[in-house]
């Protein structure tokens, strides 16, 4: 099954987000986000009966597909050619990071490039896993076993500030990896038991030349891997999102260096699963 996620006309941004099934065109409304999240196997169910939906999906407001309190958990270098065009070794454990759900953005919004990063965002198109159970010091089958489903994210970076911190003995990559509404994120989730991630494809275009192509079978630790190790550590739970790292490709590392500017359009891609686009603008978009 896909789900969406949506604002309901009339409602708050950010504050009132709600799911639906998608049947062919159309979505059939089914709860609030949190409730859904709360109670998965009476949703899913409800999405299966579903026959016919009823508002047109090309009308609906998209919005990200997790709780506002969800945990972002993140995998870095976590595809051997990316560690390699970084010049990073490639990790013996899952090296994971967090992001602000109040960053996330769907497809469509647009991201501002903020005054502390006069030369450009980078981009990198990640497979998403959304945890469908809880999970607390589970092995790597049942990790992967408890996800509900997948997406598509950007993770948009800032690389002045990410490079910056790392000068730190205590180096840190917070504000490096959660500038203001970068973290792009399609509204749809397509669920664990119709898709396998293994062997995909994933792409980046940005104003449409092609920057990322590499596959899935690059990556360092599975979704299984990375969900058990940060289970370890912290409980996870239904609707936290675990982003699993980029391929190769990311504008910084080239030669020359590319990074996006206001005015450029950046797309990514996961096979099997969809897209989503954002426009790059000034820092005026902020706020």
């Amino acid at each position: 099954m896909r789900f969406l996620a949506y604002y309901p006309e009339g409602r708050v941004k950010r504050r009132h987000i709600a799911m639906g099934v998608v049947i062919g065109d159309a979505l059939a409304p089914l709860t609030d986000i949190d409730s859904f999240y709360e109670d998965l196997p009476r949703w899913t169910a409800q999405a299966a009966a579903a026959t016919a939906g009823r508002l047109a999906i090309a009308n609906l407001d998209l919005a990200p597909p997790v709780p506002i309190g969800a945990k972002i958990i993140c995998a870095a270098i976590n595809y051997v050619a990316h560690g390699k065009e970084s010049k990073l070794p490639t990790p013996k454990f899952p090296n994971l990071f967090a992001r602000w759900t109040s960053e996330l953005v769907p497809d469509g919004a647009a991201v501002p490039v903020p005054l502390s990063e006069p030369e450009g965002l980078d981009w990198e198109v990640e497979l998403a896993a959304i945890v469908g159970t809880t999970l607390t010091d589970v092995d790597a089958q049942t990790a992967e076993k408890g996800m509900f489903g997948y997406t598509v994210a950007n993770d948009i970076s800032a690389r002045k500030s990410q490079v910056l911190m790392t000068t730190l003995a205590t180096g840190q990559w917070c504000l490096g990896k959660n500038p203001e509404k970068s973290g792009a994120i399609a509204s749809f989730v397509v669920t664990a038991d119709e898709y396998d991630y293994r062997g995909k494809r994933l792409t980046t275009t940005l104003n449409g030349q092609t920057m990322q192509d590499g596959t899935t079978s690059d990556m360092v630790f599975s979704v299984g891997d990375i969900a058990a190790f940060a289970s370890r550590h912290v409980t996870l739970r239904p609707g936290d999102l675990l982003l699993t790292g980029t391929p190769d490709g990311v504008g910084y590392s080239r030669k020359p260096r590319i990074l996006m500017v206001p005015g450029d359009c950046v797309s990514v891609s996961v096979e099997g699963l969809g897209s989503l686009a954002n426009p790059i603008v000034d820092t005026s978009g902020r706020g």
